[in-house]
């Protein structure tokens, strides 16, 4: 099969409804940048154990499930995770605990970006609804998206929200091999990152241009994640 790898980048204010938010790590101007991080979602084509391995410039915080190996890397950390991946994207840990994915947070530097949407607090979900399936994600991916980030968009009368990952993505990699150890390339590999920030009815912005929503075929990976600014009085 011809291996296309997509990736489809956002910077998306994300993480999970459950789940703690990480620490507060760098101020721009007049915003306090607080970064969430991502969720991942793994589709195999037929069940198989993966070895995922996460490669990150910077600490690690919140990681769920543990992951079967972390160690202090000179580019920051790397963890590992190794599971039994089935077609329906459920992960299996060796004690037979099952998760729809993994999940991990952690300070990474972001610069605040200036593209974008303003979304009033009534157009939230209808919003991340279109928006989510422009840039790939499944209407599953997109709920469990939705039921974390719709609540914060909403506590804004207004809200800038930028969807760029170019910068994330340099500082946050993954590969993946399978049970005899040999390296396994995702067919597909959609990445979707957000930011938000309060923002003003009458501020004009540059809307964002997306590339064509990406086709899934073969061995798919899907991760989202994002961070959100505060202003700072």
């Amino acid at each position: 099969m011809k291996k296309t790898l997509i990736i489809a980048s956002c910077l998306v204010v994300a993480s999970l409804s459950f789940l703690a938010a990480c620490d507060t790590h760098e101020k721009k101007g007049n915003h306090e940048v607080l970064d969430e991080k991502p969720v991942v979602y793994v589709y195999p084509q037929e069940e198989q154990q993966l070895t995922v391995t996460l490669d990150l410039e910077g600490s690690l915080d919140t990681v769920y499930p543990a992951p079967d190996g972390q160690r202090v890397t000179e580019r920051g950390t790397q963890a590992s995770w190794t599971v039994m991946a089935s077609p329906d994207g459920t992960l299996t840990d060796a004690s037979g605990r099952t998760y729809p994915y993994l999940f991990w947070d952690g300070p990474v530097r972001q610069e605040s970006p200036q593209q974008g949407f303003v979304v009033a607090r009534e157009d939230a979900v209808p919003f991340l609804e279109e928006k989510l399936a422009l840039l790939g994600l499944s209407d599953r991916e997109s709920a469990d998206f939705i039921t974390y980030w719709a609540p914060r968009i909403r506590a804004y009368d207004y809200t800038f929200v930028s969807f760029d990952a170019s910068a994330y993505t340099q500082h946050a990699s993954y590969s993946f091999t399978d049970e005899a150890g040999a390296s396994v390339t995702p067919d597909t590999f959609i990445r979707v990152f957000m930011t938000i920030r309060e923002a003003d009815a009458n501020i004009v912005v540059q809307p964002q241009a997306f590339a064509p929503r990406p086709t899934r075929t073969g061995f798919t990976v899907v991760e989202w994640g994002g961070a959100q600014q505060h202003k700072i009085s």
